[in-house]
């Protein structure tokens, strides 16, 4: 391929996506104040947070019963931890730790 055409597919591709990021702040310049927009801001993120825990628990591989032990474990970690401290990454990274330190670590 000719360097002119993989650098036009870059600039269009830039281009693209600065326009994809810019266009929800640049349409809703107006509408920044309505109560809508708050109330998605306030429930959005636990809404994530439910699909990435539906998303790890339907796609896990239980092959052994500590396996399950380990995920019961570490979902309690995280439950826990962002009971008391509400910063979904301090919970998240937490849990992620504690699986891997036993999935890795401790052969579970």
């Amino acid at each position: 391929m000719d360097n002119h055409y993989l650098l036009g597919i870059f600039v269009v591709m830039g281009v693209a996506t600065f326009i994809t990021r810019v266009l929800p702040f640049v349409a809703l310049t107006k509408a920044h104040n309505h109560p809508l927009l708050g109330d998605i801001g306030k429930l959005l993120p636990p809404m994530i947070m439910v699909v990435l825990v539906c998303f790890a628990l339907t796609s896990l591989e239980i092959e052994s019963v500590t396996r399950v032990g380990l995920s019961v474990l570490c979902l309690t970690v995280v439950i826990i931890l962002h009971y008391f401290f509400r910063n979904p990454l301090l919970s998240i990274l937490t849990g992620t730790g504690v699986y891997v330190i036993g999935v890795q670590g401790l052969g579970l």
